[in-house]
């Protein structure tokens, strides 16, 4: 974006000024100085969200008047006078530039330079100087410096400095977030891996809705992926490849919470001995995933609404109002509405973080998706361990009987450990966890064929399987939902093939999660 020229009684002269600050539209760049293209001609990269910038200059009108000049483009400016202080800041603040003087009362720029690499070793440093030579320019950049401005500083070429430090520390960020991304998916944690029509209609959903800043909530059980679904949401959104911070609400003491979230200045408590960014601002223009946001305590429930209404908070012990850009994903593994009829959730909260709502059913439910889960893992375990082993019959028998109470997770789990006692290529059940083999039984029989499937849709004969361990509720629950998948979720068929009448059908679906509470048959069927 072009920049105009400041017009102010101290820049407007034919020459330079007192403060040392040279107008390029009256007196024309030194010779030597380096040619930058006009401002509309840099490349539209994007600017870091935050600006923030260390000024050091012991010469007072010249410090004033570059701070002027840096908060007149956008930037939060830090303005200091010698080397010492400029550490004091480094130690207590990120910032994602520095412009600091060459010589210093109490040091020297190329120290300071050194000192910023090792405090803060992503944050460009530009080097002003009057006592300017090519020599110093060289051994500037070869000690790291982003650039090299000598005095009489040209308008001009400052901002199209501070313009190009500024996209490239951003371009350093997102770099940085990119890489995380793909170790993310080296990993397999923002894959959606399955075959069930439920793991098919979550990739559908998100497909459809990635695209949108709505708010969503994420429900199921502990352990089925909610993260995993969260992490597909941010891929395919238009945010993919910009900040995806997580926090798990329920692993943070309540006394920090607001803390790791909103931030805190230097001095706002005990321990706060400099100024630290929070999770929302180290997640402007991406994603937040806040996990057991149930756990939640009240106090931080409200000052999570004023975000996601207004989109604006201020850090803790701080007076500054911040302005974000983010896009909020939630997962529980409670219910909320109970939570609200216990006064433990705030209603309004629960109303802006629910706008889409994605349940994901527990592994139990689509058994189907072991046999593509089970050969997924191993292979990461290959990635890892440098040696393929493979499930053997016999094991994957006992995987299919056991119902897997901590999910996908649980799985991960078990493979991980059969893998590492299995010495062979082989995985045998006695490498399993003993949990595993005690609630699923170590032969390859016991299997309860609970009911026929009926007709009209699907193969004569179709037979649901479940484990004997399983108690009458869960037995029907499998048996409803192996039936309303059967009638390709049409519930009026469903409800026929059961026996059972469609307002009957609506309570149970709405219990297991399948359909909203409340949503009621309409009066034509």
């Amino acid at each position: 974006m072009p920049i105009e020229p400041i017009r102010s009684p101290t820049l407007a002269v034919n020459r330079t000024g007192a403060s040392g600050i040279t107008d390029s539209r009256t007196l024309p760049a030194r010779a030597s100085s380096v040619r930058y293209p006009p401002m509309s001609n840099l490349p539209e990269a994007p600017l870091p969200p935050k600006r923030s910038v260390l000024l050091v200059e012991d010469h007072e009108t010249t410090r004033v008047t570059l701070s002027g000049i840096l908060e007149s483009e956008g930037c939060r400016v830090t303005a200091v006078a010698s080397a010492g202080a400029a550490r004091d800041k480094l130690r207590e603040e990120e910032f994602d530039l520095v412009v600091t003087d060459l010589r210093l009362p109490d040091g020297d720029g190329m120290d300071l330079l050194t000192e910023t690499k090792r405090l803060s070793g992503g944050t460009p440093v530009i080097l002003i100087t009057g006592h300017g030579s090519e020599e110093t320019a060289v051994q500037a950049i070869k000690r790291g410096a982003f650039n090299y401005l000598p005095k009489p500083i040209d308008l001009h070429r400052l901002r199209a400095d501070l313009e190009s430090a500024l996209r490239w520390r951003g371009a350093q960020l997102q770099a940085a977030e990119l890489q995380q991304e793909v170790l993310i998916r080296r990993r397999g944690d923002s894959e959606l891996v399955g075959v069930s029509p439920a793991i098919q209609r979550i990739r559908d959903r998100v497909k459809q809705i990635a695209a949108t800043h709505a708010t969503i909530l994420i429900t199921g059980e502990s352990g089925v992926g909610k993260e995993v679904v969260a992490g597909a949401l941010q891929a395919a959104s238009d945010r993919a490849g910009k900040p995806f911070v997580k926090v798990n609400v329920a692993a943070l003491p309540r006394d920090l919470l607001e803390s790791e979230l909103f931030g805190h200045e230097r001095g706002a408590f005990t321990t706060a001995v400099r100024t630290r960014k929070g999770r929302f601002e180290l997640a402007d223009g991406g994603t937040l995933f806040l996990d057991e946001i149930a756990e939640c305590p009240p106090e931080t429930q409200v000052k999570l609404l004023r975000v996601l209404q207004e989109q604006e908070f201020e850090r803790v012990g701080g007076n500054e109002t911040i302005r974000v850009d983010v896009r909020l994903i939630c997962a529980t593994n409670k219910d909320l509405k109970k939570e609200m009829a216990e006064r433990r959730f705030r209603e309004d909260l629960y109303f802006r973080i629910n706008v889409i709502h994605l349940n994901i059913p527990p592994l139990r439910e689509r058994m189907e998706d072991l046999e593509v889960l089970v050969p997924y893992f191993m292979k990461l375990l290959a990635e890892r361990e440098g040696k393929l082993k493979r499930v053997g019959d016999e094991a994957m028998a006992v995987l299919r009987r056991y119902d897997w109470p901590g999910n996908v997770r649980e799985l991960r789990n078990a493979l991980e450990h059969a893998s590492l006692l299995s010495p062979g290529e082989e995985i045998r059940p006695d490498a399993l966890p003993e949990d595993v083999l005690e609630r699923a039984g170590r032969s390859s029989g016991p299997l309860v064929h609970a009911a026929s499937l009926p007709g009209p849709v699907g193969p004569a004969g179709e037979m649901l399987t479940v484990p004997l361990s399983l108690g009458m509720d869960e037995v029907e629950k499998r048996y409803i939902l192996a039936v309303y998948r059967k009638a390709r979720e049409n519930k009026t068929l469903a409800a026929k093939m059961l026996g059972i009448g469609l307002k009957t059908l609506y309570r149970k679906l709405a219990r297991y999660g399948e359909i909203q509470s409340g949503e009621e048959p309409s009066e034509d069927l």
